[in-house]
């Protein structure tokens, strides 16, 4: 009898826990935080300083107060003629601004074709920051100077990718469901002592 009720309990656990997750894992599209997102980046121009009204922005959804928390890059840009490779910069933030700038070619001060790859803990840098509750992770491809006329790019994103590291904040059901199953755990343990 007592291997009966032990069998019930942890199938009572299971059903909880599963239950909780599969909440938690639900498909929508603005419901779900994701736990990595890769920015496909060809073809994006690199235009004015940051802020400016001919910038390429991009908005995803990761969920609310999600937190940003590594980036890796593998991209091939191209800087024209009078601006430099270490003036093409991409800020992801949230929908107010605080985030990262990020320079794949810092400290090349010159025009020209290059390829960066790499991967950054944002941790280790104290940079990791969370977006608002609108969920939305905010990337703006920009320069850090803007040596051309303001009607022409400063360069272009030419192929790649950007991969950002998704830390979601769970779903208060889901903490619900589980503490639910654990709260039948402990009061079948109860009764059966």
């Amino acid at each position: 009898m007592t291997n009966i009720r032990s069998v019930q309990r942890i199938l009572i656990l299971a059903v909880a826990l599963s239950s909780g997750i599969a909440h938690a894992s639900a498909v929508g599209a603005r419901d779900v935080a994701i736990h990595e997102l890769q920015v496909n980046t060809t073809g994006i121009l690199n235009n004015d300083e940051r802020g400016a009204a001919s910038n390429i922005i991009l908005d995803f959804y990761v969920g609310s107060r999600a937190s940003i928390t590594s980036l890796e890059w593998d991209v091939n840009v191209t800087s024209y003629a009078g601006s430099y490779l270490s003036e093409m910069k991409v800020t992801f933030s949230d929908t107010s601004g605080t985030g990262v700038t990020f320079t794949p070619g810092s400290g090349d001060d010159f025009d020209g074709t290059a390829n960066y790859a790499g991967f950054q803990d944002l941790g280790e840098l104290g940079q990791v920051f969370a977006v608002g509750d609108d969920g939305i992770l905010r990337l703006e491809f920009h320069d850090g100077f803007k040596d051309l006329a303001f009607d022409e790019p400063e360069g272009v994103w030419n192929s790649g990718t950007l991969v950002f590291g998704i830390s979601p904040v769970p779903e208060p059901p889901a903490f619900a469901m589980v503490l639910g199953g654990l709260l039948l755990l402990s009061t079948a343990f109860r009764r059966h002592r």
